[in-house]
């Protein structure tokens, strides 16, 4: 009789551990412009609220800037970046005004975070103490020796991951947000380089001939940006867990392995291994169902981990994507096996007039 209780008892522990690794959850970016004033905020939260989401990735860091306090008890990790010229109320806090909005509805709030691109498309909104006018030499660079510029296609200009100070830097400005803040989780973006065509800065090369000179590393430059970006993305969960062990940690990557790997130097295969890394939010923006299942079978149809999340798109400048189009795309994902759902953003979602709520809702 113990025994049979005892069988009972362990079939609940697993099946209760099975839906805590595949549970569902619902979550909307957020972009810089639309958590700029305590009246947007609310819109933002208001919204997440009625359309079934549980959690908000709020873009707290744009391109190298604050929409918070940098430093703003804990002075452990430096963050000397400048607050964003998106908050024009003087002193207001936006990542401070969310979570304390966020929590009366019981929403989940992640610290979106871009993460190599730190420049907007204009440098002349930037201030002089931004870093990328006090530190040109850590930019990205072409193979003959030309700086990234900021208007190359409307990302911005990057910093090289395969620089050690561009990484300890991110992390400290990473880490202050998680040091200060009582945020849910981080979402780091932007994770990567911006393209093989602009990863030649003299500093990261240095830095890779003294890898493969002092530490008999393979001579192979690909394989010593994938293990850069790597490495960052290993270091910082550590480093975010050793800190806050309760704050989860995600990233965005490319959906296309082989584009994502060779191009971008995002290798997120092997980032599925990270003990410290919970998600991965591969970037499926098509507005086309056929497409987007070419993708699931393309690229997820062998890998069953529940460190995959989908990002779905929720914008349309002609006004002619609709709701069930995204609701469509809802069902094929879960149909594989992902309930892990990210629809971006908040402000495509109120101009287009999408209502999700429906097949949003856990079912």
């Amino acid at each position: 009789m113990k025994l049979s209780r005892f069988f009972v008892f362990l079939i609940v522990i697993l099946i209760a551990g099975s839906a805590l690794l595949h549970s569902e959850t619902r979550s909307l970016w957020a972009t810089s412009w639309d958590i700029n004033t305590p009246q947007k905020i609310v819109k933002v939260v208001k919204t997440a609220a009625e359309q079934n989401f549980d959690t908000i990735f709020a873009e707290i860091r744009y391109r190298g800037d604050a929409l918070y306090k940098p430093n703003r008890f804990d002075r452990t990790f430096p963050n000397p970046e400048p607050i964003s010229y998106f908050i024009t109320i003087d002193g207001f806090d936006p990542l401070a005004f969310l979570l304390q909005t966020a929590e009366s509805f019981n929403i989940k709030v992640y610290a979106w975070m871009t993460t190599f691109v730190i420049t907007p498309l204009y440098t002349y909104k930037l201030p002089k103490e931004h870093v990328f006018f006090t530190h040109p030499e850590w930019i990205c660079r072409t193979n003959d020796d030309e700086p990234m510029v900021s208007h190359n296609g409307g990302e911005g200009a990057y910093l090289d991951p395969g620089i050690p100070e561009v990484q300890r830097y991110t992390q400290d400005i990473i880490l202050d947000v998680v040091a200060n803040y009582s945020i849910d989780g981080i979402i780091l973006d932007y994770i990567r380089y911006p393209g093989d065509e602009y990863s030649y800065n003299s500093l990261a090369l240095e830095h890779f001939i003294d890898d493969v000179t002092e530490k008999n590393y393979s001579n192979n430059y690909t394989e010593w940006k994938q293990r850069a970006i790597s490495d960052f993305i290993r270091e910082t969960g550590e480093k975010i867990k050793f800190l806050k062990p309760d704050v989860d940690f995600a990233v965005t990557a490319k959906p296309d392995n082989h584009e994502a790997k060779y191009r971008f130097y995002q290798n997120w295969e092997e980032w599925l291994q990270f003990k410290d890394l919970d998600y991965i939010h591969l970037m499926m923006y098509t507005k086309s169902d056929a497409s987007f299942q070419d993708m699931l079978e393309k690229n997820l149809a062998k890998i069953a981990s529940p460190k995959i999340a989908i990002s779905l798109r929720a914008w349309d400048e002609q006004k002619r994507y609709t709701s069930e189009e995204i609701q469509s795309k809802i069902r094929l994902a879960k149909e594989y096996g992902f309930d892990n759902i990210s629809i971006f953003h908040f402000g495509g979602l109120v101009a287009n007039g999408y209502q999700l709520a429906d097949t949003l809702t856990v079912k």
